[in-house]
C-alpha cells in the first residue's frame, strides 16, 4: 500500500441534493485509502432550514471555500457533479493555493457570465422562472428526467430532494483567469441525455481537460459508484 498515492477528494452535490449524494462514493474513496468529504451546500439536505431565501451562487461559492478553510484542506481534487460544475468554477479561482485538479463529473462548466439557467431548455426555463418571479425555491426535476429508475436509489434520493435556492440558478458565474492552470478533467455519463453537458465537454476538449465517458445514468455516484470512483482516481 506505501506505494499508491493517496489524494483529497472535496465532493460538491449536484443541485436539489445534500452531500448524501456522495455517501457510496465517500464511503469507496475511504476504503481505498483516500480522503474524501463532502459540503452540503446553504439550503440543500440537512442545511435546507437555512437561508434558502437568500441564498445564491455566490453563497455555495463561500460554502465549498469555508469547508475548505475550516477543515484545512489542501492539494485537493475538487470535483463538481450536475449542478455544481458552476460552484467549482466559481470556487478554483479563490482557493488556488488548496486545489491541484479539477474533474467535472457531468456537470454544467459554466463560461464567463453565464448561469446555470443559460444552459435550460425553454420548458425547464420556463418552469424555474415560475418560481423565481415570486421568489420561491426551486422544485427538484421529476427523476423520470434523469433516467433513473433502480428502485433502491429512488427510494434512497427522492425524500431527500429539497427546494434548490432560486438565486443560485440565476446568479452569472465569474471565470477566474488564474485558474486556467489548474488540471482539469470532464467525465461524460453516456446513459444521460443533455445538449448542454455534451456541449460542455467539447468545450473542456477543447480546453486541454483530460476527458473519459462512463456508461452510467446522471445519478452515477450511486448507481454506479465504483466505475465513478476509479475514474476520479485516476484523473485525481
Amino acid at each position: 500500500m506505501s506505494d499508491i498515492k493517496c489524494h483529497t477528494f472535496v465532493l460538491v452535490p449536484g443541485g436539489w441534493c445534500g452531500s448524501w449524494a456522495w455517501r457510496d462514493a465517500i464511503a469507496a474513496l475511504r476504503k481505498r485509502g483516500h480522503d474524501a468529504t463532502s459540503p452540503t451546500l446553504t439550503g440543500l439536505g440537512e442545511r435546507s432550514h437555512t437561508g434558502s431565501d437568500k441564498a445564491d451562487l455566490d453563497t455555495h461559492i463561500e460554502d465549498v471555500i469555508a469547508h475548505l478553510e475550516m477543515e484545512d484542506l489542501r492539494d485537493v481534487t475538487l470535483v463538481g457533479w450536475s449542478y455544481s460544475g458552476m460552484v467549482v468554477t466559481g470556487a478554483l479561482g479563490r482557493a488556488l493555493t488548496r486545489i491541484k485538479s479539477a474533474i467535472y463529473l457531468d456537470a454544467f462548466v459554466p463560461e464567463h457570465g453565464k448561469a446555470f439557467i443559460d444552459y435550460m431548455n425553454d420548458k425547464t426555463r420556463q418552469f424555474m422562472e415560475r418560481f423565481s418571479a415570486h421568489n420561491l425555491p426551486v422544485p427538484p426535476l421529476p427523476l423520470e428526467h434523469f433516467k433513473l429508475t433502480e428502485p433502491s436509489v429512488v427510494e434512497f434520493v427522492k425524500p431527500r430532494l429539497r427546494n434548490q435556492p432560486w438565486r443560485t440558478l440565476f446568479d452569472p458565474v465569474a471565470v477566474s483567469p488564474d485558474a486556467a492552470g489548474i488540471p482539469k478533467a470532464y467525465v461524460r455519463c453516456t446513459l444521460h441525455q443533455q445538449a448542454a453537458l455534451d456541449e460542455a465537454l467539447e468545450r473542456m476538449q477543447n480546453a486541454g481537460a483530460r476527458i473519459a465517458t462512463i456508461n452510467a445514468d446522471h445519478f452515477a455516484p450511486l448507481t454506479a459508484t465504483e466505475l465513478t470512483v476509479d475514474t476520479l482516481i485516476r484523473f485525481a
